[in-house]
């Protein structure tokens, strides 16, 4: 998880979101007191209209098609779902609003994992925004040498919430963050056996946000850094 800037929304929401939200709110109280078939389409069929294409192109520009939470490519295997970082289904007025909004993995926003959970202090939140915060100031980005895997660890309670609940160390991903990054680190031992540091500058330029798992790339290379 690395901190994103968020850009302008889209015009599709500049123009429509104030109304949308209007006409969510009226459709779902309408539905609440009668959760009749017909009203329960209306109610759907409105809350569908955040998934504008508008939209997603806007996310995926801005998160470089990566997942906000995992950081994990998204577009070349799944089509990427957009986040409402405060649930929809507990803040209904954020159905459109564009400061609630993230690029997610369908892992990372599945049930099993983030769902429509939105835990508050008191239960240990709420999860960490990679857009209002930034996620070096809650976790650390680190090889583990017991288990040889590379690890998200916790600074404060919200980043050990924030790491179980969506499953940040999860085993399938875990085990691809792992090998991915061995690849880097591997042509890393190469250059530094050699003390080629004009290579090594050159290789550390190859690497930016839009590359999977940035965060901790750039915790490998300001070890190297402080170590040299």
């Amino acid at each position: 998880m690395i901190q994103v800037a968020r850009i302008q929304k889209p015009e599709v929401l500049v123009q429509n979101a104030k109304n949308w939200t209007v006409e969510y709110l009226n459709a779902k109280a309408i539905y609440d007191n009668s959760n009749t078939p017909e009203n329960k389409k209306t109610f759907q069929n409105i809350e569908k209209r955040y998934n504008h294409l508008e939209v997603k192109t806007s996310l995926k520009q801005m998160f470089k098609k990566k997942c906000a939470f995992c950081e994990s490519h998204i577009t070349h295997v799944d089509y990427g779902q957009i986040e409402h970082f405060k649930p929809k289904s507990k803040y209904p007025d954020l159905c459109f609003e564009w400061n609630n909004f993230l690029l997610s993995c369908s892992i990372c926003n599945g049930k099993a994992n983030k769902g429509d959970k939105f835990p508050l202090a008191q239960e240990g939140g709420p999860f960490i925004n990679p857009v209002d915060e930034n996620p070096e100031d809650f976790l650390k980005f680190e090889f583990d040498n017991t288990t040889k895997t590379f690890l998200i660890f916790p600074k404060n309670n919200r980043a050990v919430t924030t790491i179980k609940e969506l499953g940040l160390n999860r085993d399938d991903l875990v085990e691809y963050r792992t090998i991915e990054l061995f690849k880097i680190m591997n042509i890393l031992d190469l250059i530094l056996d050699k003390n080629q540091d004009e290579v090594l500058e050159e290789f550390v330029d190859m690497f930016t946000e839009k590359d999977q798992y940035y965060a901790f790339i750039k915790a490998i290379f300001k070890k190297i850094k402080n170590e040299n």
